[in-house]
C-alpha cells in the first residue's frame, strides 16, 4: 500500500478536509476521511490576513497556529482509520490560501501565498509533509492553478467516451474539460461560487452557509445587479485564469450594492452569478460536453444546482462526483494526496494547457518526519 493524506482547507474557510487515500499508478482508493471546522476567532484572523501587507510575525505565528488544526485532523483521522503514523509516506498540506497573485499583462510576476508551517506540521505528526505545490507553476509563468483539472483527469476521464465536464464549486468555482478520446484536458477558474455567498448570509443571518439556498429562495433575482456584476473583466477574459478572495470578497461586492437591495435579494443574485458565470464559461470549451460533474462543497446546494443546470447553454446530464464513486466533499483533499503521491514519484502534475505555464513540472517541496 501506498498511503497519502491530502489536507485541504479552501477559500471558504470553513474547514480543514482530511482524506487517507492508497494511491497507485493508476488508482486512487478512498479509505477515511475526517474535517474539522475552522473555529470562529481563527476564521476571522484568517480573513483578516487575506491582504498583501500581512507581516512577517504575524504570518508566522498565525502558520503555527493553522499547522495545529492541520495536525489535530490528521491524528483525529488516523485514529478514526485506525492507522498508524508510520504506515503513512506523507502528508500533503495545500495550506490557506490567503493571496492569489498570478501573472498577468501587466504584471509578469506572479505569486500566491498559502498559509502553511510544514516543518511544525510534520515535526508534531511524525509523518513527512509536502507543500508549496503552486510555486513551481507560478515561477514557468503558470497561473499556479487550478492544479485539481490533472486529478480530474486521472479519476473521471474514462467514466464516458463523450466529453464531459467537471465543476468544483468550493469558494471560487473552476471548471475541468475532458475529452477521453482525444486527451484533451481545458481547466480554469470561472468565479465565485461559495465565498460570497457564505460571506454575505454570515453577514446578515449569522449561518456560515445557506442550507440548500433556502435563504437564496426567499429572495428576488435583481437582473440590473447581475449585469454589473457579471460586467467584471474576469468573466469576459480567456483562459488560462485563476481567481480568489482578494478579487471576489465583500468589499467587491459591496461597491455594487445600495440600499435598495434587501440581502436576501443580493443572495438569490450571487446564486445566479455563479450559475451563469459556469454556464458563460462554455464558450472556451472545444465542444459542449454531454455531462457535468459537480463536487465541492456547493454540490450540497440543491437550488444552485438547480440553477446552475437551468443556465446552461443546453441541457445535459447534471450530476455529483459521489455517482462516479467519489463524494463531493472529498475531491480536492484526494487531489493533494494525490498530487503528493506525483512529488515522491517524480510526476509532472501541472498541465501547461490549463495553467499557461512554459513546460510540465513536479509539484511541490518535501519536509521528513
Amino acid at each position: 500500500m501506498s498511503l497519502y493524506i491530502g489536507l485541504m482547507s479552501g477559500t471558504s474557510m470553513d474547514a480543514i478536509d482530511a482524506v487517507l487515500c492508497d494511491i497507485k499508478p493508476d488508482k486512487v482508493q478512498f479509505i477515511d476521511a475526517h474535517a474539522v471546522p475552522i473555529p470562529n476567532d481563527l476564521k476571522q484572523r484568517l480573513e483578516h490576513a487575506c491582504r498583501p501587507d500581512l507581516s512577517v510575525t504575524d504570518y508566522r505565528y498565525l502558520a503555527r497556529e493553522y499547522a495545529a488544526l492541520c495536525a489535530e485532523v490528521t491524528l483525529q483521522l488516523l485514529e478514526k482509520a485506525n492507522v498508524s503514523s508510520e504506515a503513512i509516506t506523507a502528508v500533503a498540506s495545500h495550506g490557506q490560501t490567503l493571496w492569489h497573485a498570478p501573472p498577468t499583462q501587466n504584471n509578469a510576476i506572479g505569486y500566491s501565498i498559502q498559509l502553511n508551517d510544514a516543518d511544525w506540521l510534520s515535526a508534531r505528526i511524525g509523518i513527512p509533509v509536502i507543500f508549496d505545490f503552486r510555486a513551481r507553476d507560478l515561477a514557468l509563468g503558470g497561473q499556479g492553478a487550478p492544479l485539481v483539472p490533472a486529478f480530474h483527469q486521472f479519476i473521471f476521464a474514462d467514466t464516458a467516451q463523450a466529453p464531459i465536464a467537471v465543476v468544483n464549486l468550493g469558494g471560487i468555482a473552476n471548471i475541468s474539460f475532458l475529452d477521453a478520446q482525444s486527451g484533451t484536458v481545458i481547466g480554469f477558474d470561472t468565479g465565485p461560487a461559495n465565498t460570497l455567498l457564505d460571506l454575505w448570509i454570515e453577514r446578515h443571518q449569522g449561518q456560515r452557509f445557506d442550507d440548500q439556498g433556502q435563504w437564496a429562495q426567499q429572495g428576488e433575482l435583481k437582473l440590473e445587479l447581475l449585469s454589473r456584476l457579471l460586467n467584471d473583466p474576469f468573466f469576459s477574459s480567456p483562459p488560462p485564469k485563476s481567481s480568489g478572495r482578494e478579487h471576489f470578497n465583500l468589499a467587491w461586492l459591496n461597491s455594487f450594492i445600495n440600499d435598495q437591495y434587501h440581502p436576501q435579494d443580493v443572495q438569490r443574485t450571487l446564486v445566479e452569478l455563479t450559475a451563469k458565470s459556469i454556464a458563460n464559461s462554455f464558450q472556451w470549451l472545444p465542444k459542449c460536453p454531454d455531462k457535468l460533474i459537480v463536487c465541492g462543497g456547493g454540490a450540497f446546494n440543491s437550488f444552485l444546482l438547480e440553477r446552475i443546470a437551468q443556465c446552461l447553454p443546453k441541457p445535459i446530464v447534471v450530476a455529483d462526483s459521489a455517482e462516479y464513486g467519489v463524494a463531493p466533499q472529498h475531491v480536492e483533499a484526494m487531489a493533494f494526496a494525490w498530487l503528493g503521491w506525483c512529488f515522491d514519484n517524480k510526476k509532472p502534475a501541472n498541465l501547461p494547457a490549463v495553467t499557461g505555464a512554459s513546460q510540465l513540472a513536479v509539484l511541490g517541496k518535501r519536509v521528513n518526519a
